[in-house]
């Protein structure tokens, strides 16, 4: 008939064990391990605009900048993103994120270094302008000073 069945001997043949099989197994079960813990602790956040209608909404002062001497950092944003002040004001820097940041400005002209959790770093802002700044560690937050005289 066309099918035939096969012995003992031809059956082991067709599953014997490869060496090779177990090894790739599992070099990829510890690479996959090693990749997942390559994140640390901390969560990284979602991008800010999760889509091309998000991305293009103003700002929830519709844009303008918040009269203020306070930014707060929470879940990975500057809040207000942007913020005016008067020559010679102190901006105070609240981190209340569990991952550090910074507010550092684009051209270097200030920086509050490391905050951690409730940390607070001031600048002072010294002549008129606007300045954008960012996280060091996390660059896709980012902000802006308005100073007026």
């Amino acid at each position: 008939m066309g099918s035939e069945a096969l012995t003992g001997d031809e059956l082991s043949d067709k599953r014997r064990w490869r060496p090779g099989a177990p090894l790739l197994a599992s070099t990829l079960a510890i690479a996959a391990l090693a990749l997942a813990s390559c994140g640390g602790d901390e969560e990284e956040p979602e991008p800010a605009a999760t889509s091309a209608e998000e991305a293009s909404e103003p700002a929830p002062s519709g844009g303008a900048a918040e009269e203020g001497d306070a930014v707060e950092i929470a879940d990975f944003k500057y809040a207000p993103e942007a913020i005016s002040a008067s020559v010679g004001s102190e901006i105070v820097f609240t981190n209340s994120d569990s991952a550090p940041h910074t507010a550092t400005a684009d051209d270097g002209s200030f920086d509050t270094g490391r905050l951690a959790q409730d940390d607070e770093g001031s600048i002072t802002v010294e002549e008129a302008g606007e300045f954008s700044y960012f996280c060091d560690f996390h660059p896709f937050m980012k902000g802006t000073v308005e100073v007026t005289e």
